[in-house]
């Protein structure tokens, strides 16, 4: 499992998204690539619900 903090650092790390904000209760970090956006909870993630959010975000997986 991966916190959701650390899969937004990854983000923004590899694959160049910004971090715009978070969410008005805190729980989650919402982030921008261009015209991606995508939240990101702050709170742990199982490895599918990872895959989940970087492909959403438009990440491929390898």
């Amino acid at each position: 499992m991966i916190h959701g903090e650390n899969l937004a650092k990854d983000l923004r790390r590899d694959h160049g998204f910004i971090h715009v904000g978070r969410t008005r209760d805190g729980d989650a970090v919402v982030m921008r690539k261009g015209d991606k956006w995508t939240v990101v909870p702050l709170r742990w993630l199982t490895e599918e619900a990872v895959d989940t959010i970087k492909a959403q975000a438009g990440v491929s997986l390898v």
